[in-house]
């Protein structure tokens, strides 16, 4: 199949944006905000053949013909994977030493089997800054103690990279059942941000055939257009997802509010550098589950993973926790610097809340 210029763009806006229903209109607004030009006419019958070939379905909703991705077919992946390859190479070509970066990650990554694909977030803007954030996904295994020092090796070669090539690097680790239960929940949270702004890197194909299995079991994908801004966080979100995780500030009143993991949570506070916020970061991570993997590259990301390594070494004390531990270790492995807390002040305000161990 020939993928003409519009073909292109309608594919790379609907997998972009999975889960948001589009009509023609939409589409062709969307399209047009994006690229700065989109004809109707063009849209409508590069559609209809789509349809035609079973690569998407069109819903006839009232007057409207709602768009969506055909992922019951198997050639969709395929179809993907080509978007993705085009995608990379528009962004990595002219930029050598880009290349040799991404060619000793094919060879170093190559030969981790449990590695299914990597994704770069954000390539074009991130390469201006002389970083990379990448999506690096695991295959599922019952070898949890194995999984956990094959994620740790990764950070190390990573660590490795960022020296040899003088660039930041903030690497997301991720299992496929993790990377499931992040878009199928109903939380506002980092992978569903990088679903929108992703290219992938490495194995495009397993890449879409992971999503198209998580989308044929019924899961609800929905993409995030805007990734969150930690630092604009509202006082009232903070406040309610405080509660949520069992931590009420005196005088808060918010009882709604949006949704928003753990993690982004708990680096929005550290970011805040507010000793009663910061005070309140072992207490959720105490009392809930969390992902040590995302608590990582969050507080790496947003340079705040030594202030977390100082609090989680004291919750380790105070309430050991399996992924606290693991946690710990990853922060150590990428290289931060442990800032120490106050730890009579942050054991006292745990027991006030019920944090600690009995």
């Amino acid at each position: 199949m020939q993928l003409d210029i519009t073909t292109k763009r309608i594919l790379n806006v609907l997998s972009a944006d999975l889960g948001r229903p589009f009509s023609i209109n939409q589409l062709t607004e969307k399209i047009k905000k994006t690229y700065g030009t989109a004809y109707y006419a063009n849209i409508y019958n590069r559609l209809h053949d789509l349809e035609k070939q079973q690569f998407i379905i069109l819903n006839q909703i009232g007057k409207s013909s709602i768009i969506a991705l055909n992922f019951q077919n198997y050639l969709l992946t395929d179809l993907l994977a080509e978007l993705e390859i085009t995608r990379k190479i528009d962004a990595i070509v002219g930029e050598a030493s880009l290349q040799g970066l991404l060619e000793k990650m094919d060879r170093d990554f190559g030969n981790t089997p449990s590695i299914k694909s990597i994704c770069s977030i954000d390539l074009e803007r991130n390469i201006k800054l002389n970083r990379l954030e990448l999506l690096l996904l695991l295959g599922n295994t019952d070898a949890h103690q194995a999984h956990q020092e094959e994620t740790a090796a990764i950070y190390v070669k990573l660590r490795s990279m960022e020296s040899q090539y003088n660039l930041k690097i903030d690497g997301l680790t991720l299992s496929e059942a993790e990377f499931k239960q992040f878009l199928d929940s109903d939380e506002a949270n980092p992978v569903k941000e990088m679903m929108y702004r992703k290219t992938v890197l490495f194995c495009p194909q397993t890449f879409w055939n992971i999503v198209r299995e998580i989308m044929k079991k019924g899961t609800k994908i929905r993409t995030e257009e805007t990734e969150l801004d930690l630092v604009d966080i509202t006082q009232t979100d903070l406040a309610y997802n405080l509660a949520r995780f069992g931590y009420e500030e005196f005088g808060s009143t918010a009882r709604t509010g949006h949704k928003i993991c753990i993690e982004d949570i708990a680096t929005a506070l550290l970011m805040q550098r507010r000793i009663r916020r910061t005070e309140a970061v072992p207490i959720i991570l105490a009392k809930n589950d969390a992902n040590s993997n995302l608590l990582t590259f969050l507080s790496k990301k947003y340079g705040v993973d030594g202030r977390l390594l100082g609090l989680l070494k004291i919750l380790i004390q105070a309430r050991p926790r399996e992924y606290v531990e693991q946690a710990i270790k990853l922060l150590e492995t990428s290289g931060a610097k442990e800032v120490k807390a106050d730890n009579k002040s942050i054991l006292q305000r745990m027991t006030l809340y019920g944090a600690r161990q009995e």
